[in-house]
């Protein structure tokens, strides 16, 4: 009886240790493999066409299959349709052991920009702002705000706030970027003599009604800002309707759009 139980637990463990090895890859140490992954050929995107990608899989076992998204896998070695940007490439070989590749598809023919931008008036447009564009075919017209394009590559009499600026060479390719126009409005010369003048007196915004609220303190305006701006617009401050014109309050919002200097 003994020797029966035992031959069946043999044979158990034999059918155990069966199912255990009984694996698509029996045997592969993935880490021990040599699959590689190499570039072949790159097809650089313009502002025309869409760019391509060509790898090598050696190493491992075949047939291989490729993804450049880390789902979806096809037989074939070329990516196309690509733009320019940070690629990442997986092989799986038919052991199941994969290997990744990174790489950057550049654009050919592209338009690098860099724009600098001076101050301007809060109620008069007296910024100016200057483009220095690179690459493309050299040959450059310039537009902002969907203008129409002009050969010089400085803009006057610019607002303050957000400006887009277009640059498009002689091929027609064309690339964009925004740029903030700040104000020339101060705190300290502006801002603070404005409120003062209007809005501090007893029981108003001079200590009285919150000691965060004072507005001879600058450290009380700053963390009011918003509020500030909010109120003034809207007419519910100073008090008294009308006391502040309308540039004073354009220029409580331009400090404000600017990012409440303590200036």
């Amino acid at each position: 009886m003994k020797n029966f139980i035992c031959t069946l637990l043999l044979i158990a463990l034999f059918i155990l240790s069966s199912c255990s090895n009984n694996s698509e890859n029996p045997g592969v140490d993935c880490a021990q493999s040599d699959l590689s992954l190499s570039i072949s050929s790159t097809s650089e995107p313009t502002c025309s066409s869409t760019g391509s990608i060509s790898v090598m899989a050696s190493g491992g076992t075949s047939p291989y299959q490729f993804s450049i998204d880390g789902i979806n896998f096809q037989s074939s070695n070329t990516f196309d349709g690509l733009a320019a940007g940070s690629l990442t490439i997986e092989v799986i070989d038919a052991d199941g052991c994969t290997d990744v590749l990174n790489s950057t598809l550049e654009s050919d023919g592209g338009i690098s920009l860099e724009l600098t931008a001076t101050e301007s008036d809060c109620i008069n447009a007296t910024g100016t702002i200057e483009v220095n564009a690179s690459g493309g075919d050299g040959s450059f017209t310039y537009s902002i705000d969907g203008s129409a394009g002009q050969s010089e590559n400085i803009f006057t009499s610019i607002s303050t706030g957000d400006h887009e600026v277009t640059v498009t060479d002689g091929t027609g390719c064309s690339s964009s970027s925004e740029i903030y126009v700040s104000s020339t409005v101060s705190l300290s010369a502006d801002i603070m003599p404005l409120l003062q003048r209007e809005c501090t007196f007893s029981g108003c915004h001079n200590g009285d009604n919150g000691s965060d609220r004072n507005w001879t303190q600058k450290e009380d305006i700053l963390s009011k800002a918003s509020g500030i701006k909010s109120r003034t617009q809207s007419g519910s401050m100073p008090r008294s309707p009308g006391m502040l014109t309308a540039d004073e309050v354009a220029m409580i919002a331009c400090w404000v759009d600017d990012g409440a200097k303590d200036n």
